[in-house]
């Protein structure tokens, strides 16, 4: 009976390329908004909410120093870091590697790792896979992988974001944030057409008595010539009397600078946990302060970086020989100034819970000794 609960499995054939970065018939394409766009995980970095979290929260983690250790009784032993995780692929370090699993994280809700070994076991690569050409199913009850539309035996690592619960694979941010995404598009793409000289106000031509169809054509045509592209900048000539009204709203009556504001502040915050003003996305009513930089720094660490740092974390040291694990070192995220630093140390020292090396070596300085402190 459980195994029956939980079998998942579908019995439709399986069509497409055997290759495993090869395209297939089954791939998603990107649906489309309520605001007339169609949104993808590719397109979506178009708008530059998006781009921008997505390189903040990568670029941020990927750039942070490694450490790995052993557990010996309740204290940590420094190990080297093991060549897979310097190199894990031929062609990636490991910025430009965190980087990709990152970008699959935030963008498609999953990461895929292809895991290849050498003959004895050892981790030779870690290839990321791209998502959209990746399904997860259930077949007796096991979890097993599509690539292409082939099913793959090879060994895969399946970092999820948020999951909900029976699911199998992460939530696609992307996906279940389109309509925001789609609207700040469409601000964009009517932004772009405004200043392509097909975005003037709608309108009408009217003339003080009939015209002749003919001549009504004409004159049409002629004021969307004088108004259209390179000729937008001169004057429109209408002729028999007639005069130009306009039927839309300007730019301010559709408060078309303040949605494309409130959609990037959107995105960025509520979609990525990022601060919109660290992407230079202005809020009303907030105050920046140098004071208040360090309480930022560690907002950022604990709410936008720690849970993806935190997913990454527990995958990689999975895959290392136990008791060995890894961690992100976020120390230089959370240093607070200079001044606030050295009165800490003098504290710790005065209190005689620290060394003055102990301080030294947390400044990157040499050490100097034995030091004979009074209290």
């Amino acid at each position: 009976m459980l195994r029956a609960l939980f079998d998942r499995s579908e019995e439709r054939a399986i069509t497409g390329q055997a290759s495993l970065w090869g395209d297939w018939p089954g791939e998603q394409s990107a649906s489309r908004t309520w605001a007339g766009t169609t949104v993808d995980a590719h397109n979506s970095l178009q708008l530059l909410a998006v781009y921008g979290s997505v390189r903040l929260i990568s670029d941020s983690i990927s750039t942070l120093p490694i450490d790995c250790y052993r557990q010996v009784g309740e204290s940590k032993v420094d190990v080297p870091t093991p060549a897979w995780l310097v190199q894990p692929t031929v062609d990636l370090d490991f910025t430009s590697w965190c980087g990709q699993v990152l970008s699959s994280l935030l963008l498609s809700g999953n990461c895929y790792l292809a895991v290849f070994r050498s003959d004895a076991g050892v981790i030779l690569e870690l290839v990321p896979l791209d998502p959209a050409k990746v399904q997860v199913r259930r077949e007796q009850g096991r979890k097993v992988f599509y690539i292409s539309g082939s099913r793959y035996d090879g060994e895969i690592v399946h970092i999820p974001g948020l999951m909900l619960p029976g699911s199998d694979t992460g939530l696609s941010p992307v996906e279940y944030a389109r309509q925001s995404i789609g609207l700040g598009l469409a601000a964009n793409q009517y932004g772009a057409n405004w200043f392509d000289g097909e975005g003037n106000m709608p309108g009408v031509i009217e003339a003080p008595r009939a015209l002749q169809p003919d001549t009504m054509k004409a004159m049409a045509e002629q004021w969307r010539r004088r108004r259209n592209r390179g000729n937008r900048g001169l004057p429109g000539v209408l002729q028999e009397g007639a005069t130009w009204k306009p039927t839309g709203v300007t730019n301010e009556q559709m408060q078309f600078l303040q949605t494309r504001q409130y959609t990037a502040a959107e995105i960025a915050g509520q979609m990525f946990l990022v601060d919109p003003s660290d992407l230079g996305i202005p809020v009303p009513g907030s105050s920046l302060t140098y004071a208040n930089l360090t309480d930022r720094n560690i907002r950022r660490v604990q709410v936008t970086l720690l849970p993806w740092i935190s997913r990454l974390e527990h995958a990689i040291s999975a895959l290392m020989l136990r008791p060995r694990y890894m961690k992100f070192n976020v120390n230089a995220l959370l240093r607070a100034d200079l001044a606030a630093r050295y009165s800490s140390y003098a504290t710790g020292i005065g209190a005689g819970f620290l060394q003055v090396d102990e301080a030294r070596e947390l400044e990157d300085l040499p050490p100097l000794g034995p030091v004979d402190v009074e209290i």
